[in-house]
């Protein structure tokens, strides 16, 4: 059975119970029509996800009991959209189809083909955030996607990454065979976990005093990152600069995609990978 899923700041959870306040009370009140007794599901987007039953519902707060308690983990494998910004519609769903996929962030990027409006300043950020946690929340994900601060395209760092890929309408199909994400990805992926299976077994061998010295590589991240063009696509400095800094370019096929196409897409992609993998 699927119960109303939130995610609560850990200073509103204590060992007797959960605080829900603010817009999440509203929507529990006023929207979900919550009553003692019902049971809600939470998460503190640190260490743990609650199973708690509904006491009281007060003008201020809602009062919960926790029945029990899961812990929970990030994936050692993270994935990053460095997204152009697209018009309002569109951002608003790859924002949104980014966090139900379960990617861990999506970064707005301002390149030179950009046409989206900037009459809106900073409360768009907050409104892609707002759209990134309902979308966590649906999907029930153990931690919120994130949507960070804006960067301006020559910000943007490939080389930050494991890997970081630049899908560009005007690279040729056919060169896919021998940029296949399918298989560079595949490998990456057993390059990592073998690295990480040879920490684990060093770190068995040498005792725990040499544990602790390898402690801070034994939690290292695999970090995916990948580029989504605008509407009007990348200029070719742009494709230029990115792999120069170690982005490596690919081919989406021989259909030319909508930029809003093109993230869902990729984003499904890798994702599904990095899960059969």
């Amino acid at each position: 059975m699927s119960y109303p899923y939130f995610f609560i700041f850990k200073e509103n959870i204590n060992e007797s119970g959960i605080e829900i306040i603010n817009d999440d009370l509203k929507h529990l009140s006023q929207v979900l029509r919550a009553k003692p007794g019902d049971l809600v599901e939470i998460s503190d987007n640190i260490n743990y996800r609650y199973l708690t039953e509904i006491i009281d519902i007060k003008k201020n707060r809602a009062e919960l009991k926790i029945i029990s308690k899961s812990e929970i983990k990030k994936s050692l494998i993270e994935i990053y959209l460095f997204q152009c910004i697209l018009k309002r519609s569109s951002m608003e769903l790859v924002i949104q189809k980014a966090a139900e996929i379960g990617l861990n962030a999506v970064i707005p990027v301002k390149s030179t083909r950009v046409v989206a409006s900037e009459k809106e300043g900073n409360h768009k950020l907050a409104r892609w955030q707002k759209i990134a946690l309902e979308a966590s929340k649906q999907s029930k994900r153990d931690f919120k996607c994130e949507v960070l601060n804006e960067l301006i395209i020559k910000n943007v760092n490939p080389s930050g990454f494991d890997v970081f890929y630049v899908p560009f309408e005007e690279e040729n199909p056919i060169e896919i065979r021998s940029r296949n994400i399918v298989n560079s990805l595949k490998a990456i992926i057993e390059d990592y976990r073998k690295s990480q299976k040879r920490k684990n077994s060093t770190n068995d061998f040498t005792g725990k005093a040499d544990c602790n010295k390898l402690s801070g590589n034994k939690n290292e991240k695999l970090k995916v990152g990948f580029i989504i063009g605008p509407e009007g696509g990348f200029e070719e400095k742009e494709v230029e600069f990115l792999t120069k800094n170690g982005a490596v370019p690919i081919s989406l096929g021989s259909n030319i995609l909508k930029a809003e196409t093109a993230a869902i897409f990729m984003s499904s992609i890798i994702k599904y990978i990095l899960e059969i993998y």
